[in-house]
């Protein structure tokens, strides 16, 4: 019994690791595209006010 108890357990901690490291490397594969999108917003933005600001320049 205390074989098998044994054995569940370090099943469930070597599956617990793998799972640890592969949301690690999604965490880290996801990073990039998230800045991305944070830069394309905050670029948008900055061309928006551009924008207003010659509009208002222009009048």
């Amino acid at each position: 019994m205390a074989l098998i108890l044994a054995s569940y357990c370090i099943s469930s901690i070597r599956t617990a690791r793998r799972e640890a490291q592969a949301s690690t490397t999604v965490t880290r594969q996801k990073s990039p595209s998230d800045k991305t999108e944070h830069v394309s917003w905050v670029q948008q933005a900055l061309e928006e006010s551009r924008e207003a600001d010659r509009k208002k320049g222009s009048k």
